[in-house]
C-alpha cells in the first residue's frame, strides 16, 4: 500500500485559518476567566511572577502561545478527515466542515466546567500539597479549581476533537 500524503490548497487554509482563530480566542478568554479566580495560577504555576510586562498582557500571551497549535492540529486533523479516499471519495463542503469546529470548543468547555466544579477534597493527584507551595494555604483551593479547569478543558478539546473527526468521515460515508 502507497500512502499518498494530502494536497492542501486554498480553502485548506482557509480551514487551518479559523480553526487558529477560534482556538486563540477560546485559549485568550479561557485564560483571563482563570487568572481572575486564580492569578498565583499564572504567577507560581506558569512563572509569570517573573514575567516583566503586565500580568494581563502576560496572560494574553501565555493563551496565544498555548493555543494557536492546537487550533492548527483541529484543523489538520479535520481536513484529513475529510481526504477523499477510495473507501470516501466525496468530501463534505468547506462550509459543513467548519460546522465541526464546535464539537471540540463544546467539549472543551464542557469538561473545563465539569472538572472545575468537583470537588477540592477529592485529590488523587495530590494536587493541593503542590498548590498550598505555590500559592499558599489560603489560595490553594482556587489554584487546584483553575488547575482543574485547565486539564478539563485540554481532555474534552482532544476528545471533542477524536468526535469532530469521526463524524466528519461518517457523514461522508456512502448512504
Amino acid at each position: 500500500m502507497r500512502l499518498v500524503l494530502p494536497r492542501f490548497g486554498r480553502e485548506d487554509a482557509g480551514v487551518f485559518v479559523v480553526t487558529t482563530i477560534l482556538a486563540l480566542v477560546y485559549g485568550i478568554i479561557h485564560d483571563h476567566l482563570t487568572a481572575a479566580l486564580s492569578p498565583e495560577y499564572f504567577l507560581f504555576g506558569k512563572d509569570l511572577a517573573s514575567d516583566p510586562r503586565p500580568f494581563r498582557w502576560a496572560v494574553t500571551v501565555l493563551a496565544a502561545k498555548a493555543s494557536w497549535p492546537l487550533g492548527l492540529l483541529a484543523g489538520m486533523a479535520l481536513r484529513i478527515a475529510n481526504e477523499p479516499s477510495p473507501r470516501l471519495p466525496q468530501r463534505l463542503p468547506i462550509r459543513r466542515l467548519l460546522g465541526f469546529i464546535a464539537i471540540p470548543m463544546a467539549t472543551a468547555a464542557l469538561a473545563a466546567l465539569m472538572l472545575g466544579a468537583s470537588p477540592v477534597s477529592f485529590d488523587p493527584w495530590d494536587q493541593h500539597a503542590v498548590a498550598e507551595m505555590l500559592a499558599g494555604p489560603a489560595r490553594a483551593a482556587a489554584f487546584v479549581r483553575v488547575w482543574r479547569i485547565h486539564i478539563g478543558s485540554y481532555l474534552g478539546g482532544a476528545l471533542g476533537l477524536l468526535l469532530a473527526v469521526a463524524l466528519v468521515r461518517r457523514r461522508r460515508a456512502p448512504r
